[in-house]
């Protein structure tokens, strides 16, 4: 009897802490707006690249201090067009951030840079089958620096640069 009250006890402490989790917690209006301009990021850059939105995210504590974005393409890359891919998802999605006056106010600082987001692109081949373990599978732009991965050694980066320094490598190519 006296376990049996244990457990009753310890039901309705954590259903009444569950309850007042969600009646406590509503989504703020800056991560509303922050949610749709992911999406409309995501958006323009599946109609742009053919980049198809797979996961978002951010860290959003009292106010917007990053912001997230993970996308599938299904097209194998060489280090140059991954870089170019990277820093075209990171400039639309840096650029649509920057412009947008309503969410000004909530980020943590102004203007955003690629240290204040992440991109990450997960390569496919077309048919939606992983590629060879040789080939480029992901790259990453996280706190201003681009990684680029193969299977081969998937926790272990084949080549990093700045994201200044792509920006560099694909001016000097123009």
């Amino acid at each position: 009897m006296k376990n049996f009250f244990k457990y009753v006890v310890a039901i309705a402490v954590f259903s009444f802490l569950v309850v007042c989790f969600f009646l406590g917690h509503s989504e703020q209006d800056y991560e509303k707006i922050a949610d749709k301009i992911t999406d409309k990021t995501g958006k323009k850059l599946k109609a742009q690249k053919n980049l198809y939105l797979a996961g978002t995210g951010g860290q959003m504590m009292d106010d917007i201090q990053m912001m997230a974005m993970s996308f599938d393409y299904y097209q194998e890359v060489d280090l140059k067009t991954a870089r170019k891919l990277i820093v075209y998802a990171t400039n639309e999605y840096l650029s649509a951030i920057n412009n947008n006056t309503e969410i000004r106010p909530y980020l943590h600082e102004y203007p955003f840079t690629a240290k204040n987001i992440e991109v990450n692109i997960f390569i496919y081949k077309p048919d939606k089958s992983k590629l060879s373990p040789e080939k480029i599978y992901c790259i990453d732009c996280m706190k201003g620096r681009i990684e680029y991965y193969v299977r081969l050694n998937p926790r272990e980066a084949i080549y990093e640069e700045s994201y200044e320094e792509a920006l560099q490598a694909i001016s000097s190519e123009q």
